[in-house]
């Protein structure tokens, strides 16, 4: 029974995998893709907005993984600098918020 768990999540993964590509398939997620009434119009702007919108939806993700790369980064340093430098200990006890020490 090695692996049991394992073999029902990707039955399950694979599942998922069948129903999206379904939905592909049948053209249900195109709607998600057309703009909004505005910018709806035929022709070139249609495609163009929709374009545009997924290309700034991927940079502005990207901007927020390196924004949080950046801040561990920091934080990094900054705990370094306060426990190498300083001396300062730090000491997490997740027992302490129940009053257990």
């Amino acid at each position: 029974m090695t692996g049991g768990w394992l073999d029902e999540i990707g039955r399950q993964l694979r599942g998922v995998a069948d129903t999206f590509w379904g939905e592909v398939r049948s053209g249900a997620l195109i709607p998600l893709l057309q703009p909004v009434p505005p910018w709806n119009r035929g022709g070139f702007v249609s495609p163009a907005v929709a374009v545009g919108g997924l290309i700034a939806i991927v940079l502005l993700s990207g901007m927020a993984v390196a924004g949080l790369g950046v801040m561990m980064v920091a934080l990094l340093g900054l705990y370094l600098v306060l426990v190498e430098l300083f001396g300062v200990t730090i000491e997490l006890s997740p027992l302490a918020a129940f009053g257990a020490r």
